[in-house]
C-alpha cells in the first residue's frame, strides 16, 4: 500500500533511535517541550492567594478542616478528602510554587512511564512512541502542565496511575494507588482499572474467564488493600470530624444539562484512540471475546457517566485514559505488529491535529479557559 511505503522510513527511523539509551528519556523531554510549545500554560494567572491555591493551604494547616466555610456549590468545597497535596505541604512546608514545580516534574515521568509502559506491553518502540506521543496531547498528557490556577494536581494523579500500571512491587502500587485515591475521587475510581490491569495483563485475553478473573493476582491485592485503607480512613475521617463532600453540581441533576454535549465530551476524553477502542470492540465481537468487551465497556460507560454528571466533563471523562493499555494488551496478541503500528499512528495524527480543548460547563469559565493556546498567541497578547 502507498501510506504503508511512506511510513516505513519514518518506522525505520524510530527503530534506529529507539537502540539509542537514553531514547525513552529525550523522547519524554521532546515530547513535554512539545506539549508546552503547542499548548502553552498562561503562566501569569498563576497565583498563590487565589482561591483553589487558598484552599489547599487551608488544607494544609489543618486536614482536617471540613471546608464549610466554603460556597457549598463551589468546586474548592469538593477538596475535604483531596489530602495528598496539603499533607507534602504540610510535611515540607513546601509553597505553591514548590509544588507547581513538582507536578511538572511528574508531568515529565508520566510522559516517560507511557513509553516504557506501552514498549512492555508492545515491545515495539514504534508502538510505543506513538502511543506516548498521542497520549500527550489529550488532556490527561498535558494536566501536569496546564493546572496553573486550579489547583486540581490531576498531574500527580495521573502520574500515581500510569506508574502502578507499570510496576510490579506490591508496597509501591500500594502506595501510587493511594496517593491518586487521596489525590482526587476520580483518581480513586479510576483505581477499578489498575487492578483490571493487573488482572488481566498475565491471562489471555482471548480465553478469560469469570473464575480467572476471580482470582486476585498479588499487584491486585495491592490496589484493593489501597482502596480498603481508603475507604476505612475516609470513614473514619467522616465520623470523627465530621468531614463530608458536598454532592452540588455532581449528581444526574447536573446530566440533563451535560447531556446535549457529551458527544463531544467523550471524544475529548481520548480524541484520536477512540479509533482503536472501536477497531478492538470490532475485533472482540468477531473472536466471541464477550466477557472482556462487556468489561471494557463497562469501564468506559462509568467514566462517561461521572464526566455527565458533574461540569468539567473533559477533565472526569480523562481518568478513564489508562484502560487504553488494556486496550492495548489485547491488540498486541490479537493483530499484527504492522497493523498495531498503523493503528497507533492515526490515533496520534488525529489527537495531534484536534484542537486542545477543554469541555467545561461551568458559566463562570470563559472561552481561554476552554480553548489552550500555544506559545506565540500568548506572545500576541503580551
Amino acid at each position: 500500500m502507498e501510506n504503508n511505503s511512506i511510513a516505513i522510513p519514518f518506522y525505520k527511523w524510530i527503530e534506529t533511535k529507539s537502540k539509542i539509551k537514553s531514547y525513552p528519556f529525550l523522547f519524554a523531554l521532546f515530547l513535554m517541550i512539545a506539549s508546552l510549545l503547542l499548548v502553552t500554560p498562561k503562566f501569569s494567572i498563576f497565583n498563590p492567594d487565589s482561591m483553589g491555591w487558598s484552599t489547599v493551604k487551608l488544607k494544609s494547616n489543618d486536614l482536617t478542616n471540613s471546608l464549610t466555610t466554603i460556597y457549598r456549590k463551589n468546586w474548592n468545597a469538593k477538596k475535604v478528602f483531596r489530602l495528598t497535596v496539603p499533607v507534602i505541604m504540610r510535611i515540607t512546608h513546601a509553597k505553591p510554587l514548590a509544588i507547581l514545580i513538582l507536578q511538572y516534574v511528574l508531568g515529565f515521568f508520566t510522559i516517560l512511564n507511557l513509553y516504557k509502559l506501552a514498549y512492555k506491553i508492545t515491545e515495539d518502540p514504534v508502538t510505543s512512541t506513538f502511543t506516548a506521543a498521542g497520549i500527550v496531547f489529550l488532556y490527561f498528557g498535558r494536566a501536569a502542565f496546564y493546572d496553573i490556577e486550579f489547583a486540581w494536581f490531576d498531574g500527580f494523579t495521573f502520574f500515581c496511575l500510569i506508574t502502578a500500571l507499570y510496576s510490579q512491587n506490591f508496597i509501591i502500587i500500594f502506595l501510587l494507588s493511594s496517593v491518586a485515591a487521596w489525590t482526587d475521587e476520580r483518581g480513586f475510581i479510576a483505581l477499578s482499572i489498575v487492578l483490571l490491569y493487573h488482572q488481566l495483563k498475565n491471562l489471555n485475553l482471548s480465553e478469560i474467564t469469570i473464575k480467572s478473573l476471580l482470582l486476585p493476582q498479588k499487584n491486585s491485592i495491592a490496589v484493593i488493600s489501597a482502596v480498603a485503607c481508603y475507604i476505612a480512613v475516609r470513614l473514619s475521617l467522616t465520623h470523627l470530624y465530621n468531614m463530608h463532600t458536598p454532592s452540588g453540581d455532581a449528581n444526574y441533576l447536573v446530566l440533563q444539562k451535560t447531556l446535549p454535549y457529551l458527544g463531544i465530551g467523550m471524544w475529548t476524553f481520548i480524541e484520536g484512540f477512540w479509533m482503536m477502542v472501536l477497531f478492538s470492540f470490532i475485533l472482540m465481537l468477531k473472536n466471541k471475546n464477550y466477557l472482556l468487551g462487556f468489561l471494557l465497556l463497562s469501564v468506559i460507560c462509568l467514566f462517561t457517566l461521572i464526566a455527565g454528571c458533574v461540569l468539567d466533563v473533559t477533565r472526569s471523562g480523562s481518568f478513564m485514559v489508562p484502560v487504553l493499555f488494556i486496550f492495548l494488551l489485547y491488540l498486541k496478541n490479537n493483530i499484527n505488529k504492522e497493523n498495531l503500528r498503523k493503528l497507533l499512528l492515526a490515533s496520534f495524527i488525529f489527537s495531534l491535529l484536534f484542537p486542545p480543548f477543554l469541555l467545561c460547563l461551568d458559566p463562570d469559565w470563559h472561552l481561554n479557559a476552554l480553548f489552550q493556546f500555544p506559545f506565540y498567541i500568548h506572545l500576541f497578547g503580551l
